[in-house]
């Protein structure tokens, strides 16, 4: 090959790799996880009037929430609902 034609070539050679990994295929437009959304909290709901809260029993356990399910649901996302 002459010289003249071997830069240009290359160029295009490398230019084609490098945008060879921006196309979608099949196997990579599955829906995955978003790894960056893995806890999941409820919004928080202040009442308009705080005087109409019930008052704080001494020696009463907060709310047990399951914190194995709440594992596995950030893990590998909650069950879908039909």
């Amino acid at each position: 090959m002459k010289p003249k034609i071997l830069l240009p070539a290359a160029a295009l050679l490398g230019l084609a790799t490098s945008l060879s990994g921006c196309g979608s295929t099949g196997v990579f437009d599955r829906e995955r996880p978003d790894e960056f959304a893995v806890t999941k909290a409820a919004p928080l709901v202040v009442p308009a009037d705080l005087g109409t809260l019930p008052p704080p029993q001494s020696g009463t356990a907060a709310p047990a929430k399951d914190s194995k399910q709440e594992m596995l649901d950030a893990m590998f996302g909650a069950p879908k609902s039909n």
